[in-house]
């Protein structure tokens, strides 16, 4: 068996050998050792070998099964060279990870604060510019009562002007401020009793200072019931918002029509122009934050209106659609519950 031994072990061989005569039993030789065999040119070759042993006529014999296993071994290597590359793999994309991770968080947090930063100057601006503007229409109510002589119209005239832009900068303050409330989950709806009729009837009146010359708006509600337990300030928002918008895409000289309907349980909210409408290739995007239909840029505007309007009809249980043609028109219809007896939240219509 030496002469198969390479010759770095072969001595050692020898003690192995009188060891198995001592005590011969079937075993594999070098068990969980690599053992090498050596070919008559000296080369080495990986080999596994086993032992057995047996009688014949009282003579001992050993049998030993030699076999060359290059192949398996250079396989086992390659795979278990393989098993470290994808251990390291896997511990450089957990660290890889853990490092996005963290990234991650980081990236949150700055946006959280920016996000809190945000919010309360939205909040401080929103409050800090409706006190001057507050005043400023104050004061042109004053010099609409004084103006006296010649003059008189030219300053009715601009008087009109100026009250038409408070009003302007004053709704784009409350939308910011709406959609920052609405945003961090502080609004609520707060159900009362509303007469629509009078609701409506007051914001007609109240926007029909922003009509353009010729333009009117018609009003009628249908049924003897007109009390809704709603929120109001929502409902009056809602209304506003609809009504403004016609007003605003609608050319001079042209009728606005809102219709109210309370049945079967539901108050529906109808408001139609005959404006310029709405391209088709937007209608899909309307209600979302700052969007602008392609042909109302030169009406000003930013865009959150009817964004907070189908927010709000969110927290009232409601819904709005719209059909709209281009240079034709169009109109609004909101549907809200009649009645509501709870504090109702977007997650109650599932």
């Amino acid at each position: 068996m030496e002469t198969l031994i390479p010759e770095a072990v072969r001595s050692r061989h020898q003690q192995q050998r009188s060891d198995y005569q001592r005590d011969p039993h079937q075993r594999p030789m070098g068990s969980g050792l690599e053992l090498n065999g050596q070919r008559r040119d000296g080369t080495t070759f990986a080999v596994e070998v086993s032992l057995n042993h047996f009688a014949v006529n009282d003579q001992r014999y050993v049998m030993g099964l030699v076999s060359d296993v290059s192949r398996r071994r250079h396989a086992e290597r390659a795979l278990q060279r393989t098993n470290q590359e994808l251990e390291q793999r896997v511990e450089q994309r957990t660290a890889e990870l853990k490092q996005a991770e963290q990234s991650v968080r980081e990236a949150l947090e700055a946006e959280k604060e920016l996000n809190s930063l945000k919010s309360r100057f939205v909040s401080m601006a929103s409050h800090e510019f409706r006190t001057p503007l507050s005043t400023i229409m104050s004061s042109v109510d004053l010099i609409a009562r004084y103006a006296e002589g010649p003059q008189k119209d030219k300053v009715e005239r601009h008087v009109a002007k100026i009250r038409g832009k408070v009003r302007e900068l004053t709704t784009m303050l409350n939308d910011f401020l709406s959609l920052d409330k609405l945003e961090q989950g502080m609004v609520r709806c707060t159900p009362q009793e509303v007469d629509v009729v009078h609701l409506c009837i007051e914001l007609v009146e109240e926007l029909r200072s922003l009509c353009k010359p010729g333009q009117e708006i018609d009003f009628d509600h249908e049924g003897h019931d007109r009390v809704v337990v709603q929120d109001k300030q929502m409902l009056a928002h809602i209304l506003s918002n609809l009504l403004s918008n016609a007003i605003k895409y609608s050319p001079e000289n042209e009728l606005v029509l809102l219709r109210t309907r309370l049945a079967d349980g539901s108050l529906t909210i109808e408001v139609s122009d005959r404006g310029m409408g709405i391209p088709k290739e937007d209608q899909q995007h309307l209600f979302e934050r700052f969007f602008r239909a392609s042909n109302a840029f030169t009406v000003q505007g930013t865009g959150l209106g009817l964004n907070i309007v189908r927010k709000y009809l969110d927290l009232m249980g409601g819904h709005i659609s719209f059909t709209s043609e281009p240079g034709q028109g169009t109109t609004f219809v909101a549907t809200i519950p009649q009645h509501v007896t709870h504090e109702a939240h977007p997650a109650d219509r599932g």
